[in-house]
Parts: structure tokens; C-alpha cells; sequence
């Protein structure tokens, strides 16, 4: 679907990426932990959420005037 609406796309995989970083593009961002755990690409993960959470933060409250 994103593809379709060319919406840039940030997809979180870990070990080979799997089928998802097949399908992504130039126009999608691909974070992949390359861990064989899956419990230390889940925390890896939760730790990307918080800091991209921190950095849309920043610049909505940077640019809200």
C-alpha cells in the first residue's frame, strides 16, 4: 500500500531482513538489527521506537512556534 501511495516507508527487521527488505526501495528506510535472538531484536527495536519518538518529538516542538 505504501508503495502504491509512494509513502516513504521505515521498516524495522532484524536477522536477513526477511521478505519485508525485499520489498522496500530507495524511497524506504530499511533499521535491521542483525541479531540471530529474537528477543535482542525486539529490544533493539523498542529502543529505535524510543529514540525516532524523541526525534519527531523535537521537531514538532522545535517547529510549533
Amino acid at each position: 500500500a505504501a508503495k502504491a501511495a509512494n509513502v516513504g516507508v521505515i521498516a524495522l527487521t532484524g536477522r536477513n531482513g526477511g521478505q519485508l527488505a525485499e520489498e522496500l526501495d530507495a524511497n524506504h528506510l530499511e533499521l535491521r538489527v542483525p541479531a540471530t535472538s529474537t528477543a535482542r531484536i525486539q529490544e533493539s527495536h523498542a529502543i529505535i521506537i524510543h529514540c525516532l519518538c524523541d526525534l519527531i518529538e523535537l521537531h514538532v516542538t522545535e517547529n510549533s512556534g
